[in-house]
C-alpha cells in the first residue's frame, strides 16, 4: 500500500494544477516569456481570469505567436464583453498582423459594447485622428470630456483636432481649459507654449511656462522651455538664471551645465564659462562638443597656448574632424607658423573640400604669404560653395585692397554688407577703408557708417578709433582726440590707436607729446602687436629715424 501511494504521489503533485501554472505564468512572464507561455496557456484554459487572459496574450505576442494571441483575445472578449481590455488587445494584435480594418472594427465594437469606456473613447478618438476622420474624433472627444470633466486630456485632444482644422483660436481655448484643470499638464504646456512662440506671442508663452512652475517649481520641461524662450528672445540674463535653477535641482545633468556654459559665453562671462567647461572637460575629455567649446572659450580669453593643447588632444582622438582642423589651422596662423597652419588646413580640405571656413582660411593664408592670385582662387571656390555668405566677399575685398584695386574692394565690401546688413564689424571696416582710400573726401560718409557700428557696440576700441579718425579728417581735432583717448583706454598697446593720437596731437600743436605716442606705437609693433601695412616705416619717418 505504501508503494502504491508513492507511485501515485507524482500524479497528484505534478498533474494539472491551475494555481501552479498561474504562479509560473506570472513569475516568468517578463524575464522568460517562452517558459511562461505554456503555463499561461494551461492556466487560462482551466481557470481564466482577466489578468491571466492579458498575461497569456502578452507572452504570445512577445514570442511571435500571434495566432495564439488572437485566439485568446477572442475568447477573452466572449467571456468579458463588458470590459475594454479585450477589444484593445484585439486592436493591437490585428495591427501587428497589418490588418488595420479589423483593428479598427475591434475598438468600434468595443465602444458599442462599452459606450462609457473612457479607455476606448480615448483610443478610438486617437485612431480617428490618425486617419484624418476629424468629425468622428470630435464627437468621441466631446463624449470623453463629459465623462471626465476633471481630466485635461480631452481638451488637449480637442485642441489637436482644431489645429488640424487650422483653427488656432479654438485650439488655444481648449489648451487653456486643459491647463485650468492641471497647470503643469506637460503635453498642453508644450503645445500651447509652442503655439504662442510660433505666433511671436512670447510673453504669453512665458506665462504658460511660469504658471506650470507655480504648480511644480522643479518642472524640468517648463524650465527648459523658459531657457529656450529667453535665449530665442535674447534675454540672456534670464536664460542664465533659469539654467542656474535647473542645475540646482538637477546637479548631475551634464547637458544643463554645458548649456549653461554656452549662455555664459553669450553673456561674455568667459571666466565662469571656462570654470564650467573645465569641470566638464576633466570629467569626460572624449566628449567632442565639450572639448571643442572649452578650447573656444580659452581662445576668447587669449589663452591661445592652452586652447592649442586642448585642440591637439582632440586631434589625437578625432584626426579627421574638420572643425578641429579649422581651429588648429587658425591658431597656428596667429602664431605665424604658416607651415604648420597649412598642414592642418590642407588636411581639413582633404576631409571636406566644401568646408567654407577652411577654403577661406587657405585664401587668407596665401594672402599672408603674398600669393594673392592663388588666394583669390580659394575665394572663388568659397563663393561657389555659398554665394549668399558674406565672408568670401569680405575677404576678397581685403585681398583687392592689398592689390590696390580699391574700386573692386569697395564693391565687395558693400556686397558683404548687403548679405549681412548692420553687422558692426562690416560697417566699421567699410567706413575706415573709405578714410584710408579717400581721406577727407568721403569722411562724412565714413563717419555715418562708423557711427552705426558704434551704436551697436559703443565700447569697442576699434570703432572708437575709427570714429576719432573720421573726425580727424573732418578737421575736428579736439573731438577726435577725445574719441581716440577713449579707444586708448580700452586697448593701451594698439599701435594704430597710438599713432592716430600722435597725428591728432601734431594738429593740436603738441609735437613733444605726439612724438612720445609715435615711439610707443613703434615699441608696440616691436613687441609683436599687429598694426597696419607699412606702419613701421611710417612711424620711423615721423620720428626722423633710420629703419
Amino acid at each position: 500500500m505504501k508503494k502504491l501511494l508513492f507511485i501515485l504521489l507524482p500524479i497528484v503533485s505534478f498533474g494539472a494544477n491551475p494555481y501552479l501554472d498561474y504562479l509560473m505564468c506570472a513569475y516568468n512572464r517578463d524575464e522568460k516569456p517562452k517558459e511562461a507561455k505554456a503555463h499561461c496557456i494551461r492556466a487560462v484554459e482551466l481557470k481564466a481570469t482577466p489578468t491571466l487572459y492579458s498575461d497569456t496574450i502578452r507572452v504570445s505576442i512577445v514570442t511571435n505567436d500571434l495566432k495564439t494571441a488572437l485566439n485568446v483575445a477572442q475568447k477573452y472578449k466572449l467571456d468579458h464583453p463588458d470590459t475594454a481590455e479585450p477589444y484593445l488587445h484585439l486592436y493591437h494584435i490585428y495591427s501587428l498582423m497589418n490588418n488595420q480594418e479589423m483593428a479598427l472594427k475591434s475598438v468600434e465594437e468595443g465602444l458599442k459594447e462599452n459606450p462609457e469606456s473612457k479607455e476606448i473613447l480615448f483610443f478610438l478618438s486617437e485612431e480617428y485622428l490618425k486617419r484624418g476622420e476629424l468629425n468622428k474624433a470630435m464627437e468621441l472627444v466631446s463624449r470623453l470630456a463629459k465623462l471626465a470633466p476633471d481630466n485635461p486630456l480631452p481638451h488637449l485632444l480637442m485642441a489637436r483636432i482644431y489645429l488640424l482644422q487650422d483653427n488656432q483660436e479654438k485650439a488655444i481655448e481648449h489648451l487653456e481649459k486643459s491647463l485650468l484643470i492641471r497647470r503643469s499638464f506637460e503635453a498642453s504646456v508644450i503645445t500651447l507654449g509652442n503655439l504662442y512662440e510660433q505666433r511671436k506671442e512670447f510673453s504669453k508663452a512665458e506665462e504658460v511656462y511660469k504658471s506650470a512652475l507655480q504648480a511644480d517649481p522643479t518642472n524640468k520641461t517648463a524650465l527648459e522651455r523658459l531657457v529656450n524662450l529667453y535665449t530665442l528672445t535674447n534675454r540672456v540674463k534670464l536664460a542664465r538664471e533659469t539654467l542656474e535653477r535647473l542645475i540646482q535641482y538637477y546637479p548631475d545633468n551634464r547637458a544643463y551645465r554645458f548649456q549653461y556654459s554656452l549662455i555664459l559665453i553669450r553673456d561674455k562671462d568667459y571666466i565662469r564659462a571656462e570654470e564650467t567647461l573645465s569641470d566638464l572637460y576633466n570629467e569626460n575629455k572624449e566628449n567632442l562638443e565639450v572639448s571643442f567649446t572649452y578650447g573656444y572659450v580659452l581662445e576668447l580669453q587669449d589663452k591661445k597656448e592652452d586652447a592649442l593643447r586642448v585642440y591637439e588632444e582632440l586631434y589625437s582622438r578625432y584626426p579627421n574632424n574638420d572643425k578641429v582642423l579649422e581651429r588648429l589651422g587658425a591658431l597656428y596662423m596667429e602664431k605665424g607658423d604658416y607651415g604648420k597652419a597649412r598642414e592642418f588646413i590642407e588636411k581639413g580640405l582633404s576631409v571636406n573640400p566644401k568646408n567654407l571656413t577652411l577654403n577661406l582660411m587657405m585664401a587668407s593664408l596665401l594672402s599672408e604669404l603674398h600669393q594673392e592670385e592663388k588666394a583669390l582662387e580659394y575665394v572663388e571656390k568659397s563663393i561657389q560653395i555659398d554665394a549668399n555668405n558674406y565672408r568670401p566677399y569680405f575677404l576678397r575685398a581685403i585681398i583687392y585692397d592689398k592689390l590696390g584695386k580699391i574700386l573692386e574692394a569697395e564693391k565687395d565690401q558693400k556686397r558683404a554688407l548687403e548679405l549681412n546688413p548692420d553687422d558692426p564689424d562690416l560697417l566699421n571696416h567699410l567706413g575706415y577703408s573709405l578714410l584710408l582710400w579717400y581721406q577727407s573726401a568721403r569722411a562724412e560718409e565714413a563717419l555715418d557708417l562708423i557711427k552705426r557700428a558704434l551704436e551697436k557696440d559703443e565700447e569697442n576700441h576699434a570703432y572708437l578709433d575709427s570714429y576719432g579718425w573720421a573726425l580727424y579728417y573732418m578737421g575736428k581735432y579736439t573731438e577726435a582726440y577725445s574719441y581716440l583717448l577713449k579707444a586708448h583706454e580700452k586697448d593701451r598697446e594698439d599701435p594704430v590707436i597710438l599713432e592716430h593720437i600722435g597725428d591728432v596731437l601734431i594738429k593740436l600743436g603738441e609735437r613733444a607729446k605726439a612724438l612720445d605716442y609715435y615711439q610707443r606705437a613703434l615699441d608696440s609693433l616691436k613687441k609683436g602687436k599687429k598694426g597696419e601695412p607699412n606702419q613701421k616705416e611710417r612711424l620711423l619717418e615721423k620720428l626722423n629715424l633710420s629703419p
